[in-house]
């Protein structure tokens, strides 16, 4: 690298943390009074936390953990919580109706999808009259029918970027999940998967 490029890079670096520290703080102050962010815990400037039910219990993220990505539960419903040590990478969304748990030192890398919801009923008729209400009133406090079921990712679990969990899964501890995999299976303790729909690559 050129030592202009350097320059900039370091100088870009400074900005962010500057930046970081001076409004950083008061984002942290601002979207901690959405959920329950422990004190150690770092929002980082792309973080976006939302409880479309109002509930700041509804996002729990424990000790240490970084999150640049979003949090978000529905107005009906769900719950997010996170342990200690983790992080969650940039425009990295996890959405829940019914619940999200994960353990500690969990990595989930940038670009991940993590939904325990269908978000939309796969009825049509039902399905327009949910997208109506949106567009009309804002979030339904009612499902109109979705189904959800919860996700638990275990300790010292990595998600590669761009990976996808559905609803329902179970991901064990120590597991690994391959970029742009497709889980929508369960995932036994210390095991690779990969693929779409991901499969058992081997053991760790």
């Amino acid at each position: 690298m050129s030592p202009l490029r350097r320059l900039l890079a370091r100088g870009w670096f400074v900005v962010e943390r500057r930046a970081h520290g001076l409004l950083g703080d008061a984002r942290q102050w601002l979207l901690g009074g959405l959920a329950s962010i422990d004190d150690t815990a770092t929002l980082h400037l792309s973080a976006r936390i939302e409880p479309f039910s109002g509930d700041p219990t509804s996002i729990v993220v424990g000790a240490n953990t970084h999150v640049l990505g979003q949090l978000l539960t529905t107005a009906h419903g769900g719950r997010i919580v996170i342990g200690q040590w983790g992080y969650i990478g940039e425009g990295s969304r996890i959405w829940s109706a019914e619940a999200v748990v994960i353990g500690d030192r969990v990595l989930i890398s940038h670009g991940c999808e993590i939904h325990d919801w269908d978000a939309h009923p796969l009825d049509a008729v039902a399905r327009h009259a949910q997208y109506r209400h949106i567009v009309e009133h804002g979030h339904p406090t009612h499902d109109f029918g979705s189904r959800a079921a919860a996700i638990h990712i275990g300790d010292d679990a990595w998600i590669g970027f761009g990976a996808t969990i559905g609803k329902g899964v179970t991901i064990g501890k120590g597991s690994v999940i391959a970029a742009r995999s497709l889980v929508l299976e369960d995932v036994p303790p210390r095991t690779l998967v990969g693929g779409s729909p991901a499969r058992v690559i081997r053991s760790l």
